[in-house]
């Protein structure tokens, strides 16, 4: 082993496998160095083993740093929906961790990262997918990073249809905020029964007032790309007056302009579009005191068509979705359609062969077992 000074710094060298290893320990302490220099050696020799080794480098990063190098380079092979998840998801880890150094990245901070989204009301799911894209930012799996902290309990259920008086509600609401967008994208919404991300991502060239449809762009699923929705009269006149308020503050609908421009507090910059509706849509539940998801507008929209009788392929074409199984998660009839439809279950009052004897009903209710003669008994 030999260590020199120079100016205030220690340096290593020692011979390896027939080279020369000369490298600057990075410290002003002797201990330190010594200590740098066994480490360097115990790394070597793992990788002419053949072992996996650590980048050193790692050894000083922080979760933001990582994250920013993982975000930087995730848009290369991903589309821009999942780009945006991504940036979603690791919003709340770079806020509450972003300063963690790697090696302080433990099982007790997972933890401690868990009990605070948690007690923030956040869901087991959006949990998992937080804590799971962050060790996709630090290039390990979950199970090998933090293999005693267990995923979360995800709730089984798929959300739910909001009722005609909510619906009510929230419309009168949004007709109210400042945003001049949130009441569009909410109509839009429940008008098509699109994801978020496809609307948010709508520019002019997808929407045709003259023929009335509506082409919606990439999508979640591959049956869903491109599949063309048509205008009711009401998304019609919702899209007729979006143009109208688009025009008067961009001058023109540009195809290549998106519905939805940047900026805050106001739209700005037509050639993007908004990256993130939550706060809005925040607002908006809060002052209408209504308790749903923004994906419940989809939910809700399926269940509409649904409840008119709508045939299964027509609602596949129209939703998007690959398969029969995946539509059934989100047409949830609701409890006025349900009762509705159990009136058709009416028994007949009396009939041939069937008659209530005197005295055996009760408020309207038979108390007794009605008698049927035995020549109408199957032998």
């Amino acid at each position: 082993m030999s260590l020199r000074k120079r100016g205030n710094i220690w340096w290593y060298e020692f011979w390896f496998a027939g080279k020369r290893i000369q490298e600057s320990a990075k410290t002003t302490r002797r201990t330190v160095a010594a200590e740098a220099e066994r480490g360097r050696r115990l790394e070597l020799e793992k990788t002419l083993a053949g072992m996996p080794v650590e980048k050193r480098q790692n050894r000083i990063l922080s979760v933001s740093d990582v994250v920013k190098v993982y975000l930087g380079h995730y848009g290369i092979n991903h589309r821009e929906q999942s780009v945006l998840f991504a940036n979603g998801r690791l919003a709340h880890v770079k806020r509450l961790l972003a300063n963690t150094l790697l090696p302080d990245l433990t099982e007790k901070a997972i933890r401690g990262y868990i009990k605070t989204r948690l007690d923030e009301g956040a869901a087991g799911r959006t949990i998992n997918m937080e804590v799971g894209e962050l060790s996709r930012a630090v290039g390990q799996p979950w199970s090998v990073l933090w293999p005693r902290v267990r995923k979360l309990e995800e709730r089984r259920d798929v959300g739910r249809a909001l009722s005609a008086e909510e619906e009510r509600r929230l419309l009168n609401t949004v007709d109210g905020m400042r945003s001049p967008l949130i009441g569009t994208f909410i109509r839009i919404a429940l008008l098509t029964g699109m994801r978020a991300g496809e609307i948010v991502s709508l520019t002019w060239r997808q929407v045709d007032l003259s023929a009335r449809v509506v082409t919606v762009g990439r999508a979640k699923t591959s049956s869903g790309t491109g599949r063309q929705i048509p205008m009711n009269p009401e998304l019609f006149d919702v899209l007729s007056a979006h143009a109208a308020w688009f025009t008067k503050r961009f001058e023109t609908t540009d195809p290549e302009h998106y519905l939805f421009p940047f900026g805050k507090p106001m739209p700005q910059d037509p050639t993007k579009h908004i990256t993130d509706i939550t706060s809005a849509w925040d607002a908006l539940r809060g002052a209408s005191g209504i308790r749903c998801r923004l994906h419940d507008l989809r939910h809700t929209a399926a269940t509409k068509l649904a409840e008119a009788g709508v045939p299964e392929s027509t609602m596949l074409a129209l939703m998007g979705h690959m398969s029969r199984a995946m539509l059934e998660r989100y047409s949830h009839i609701r409890m006025a359609a349900k009762r509705d439809a159990v009136q058709s279950l009416s028994l007949p009052r009396t009939g041939a062969g069937m008659e209530l004897k005197k005295g055996t009903e009760k408020n309207g209710v038979p108390t007794k077992v009605p008698t049927m003669p035995t020549s109408g008994l199957i032998q």
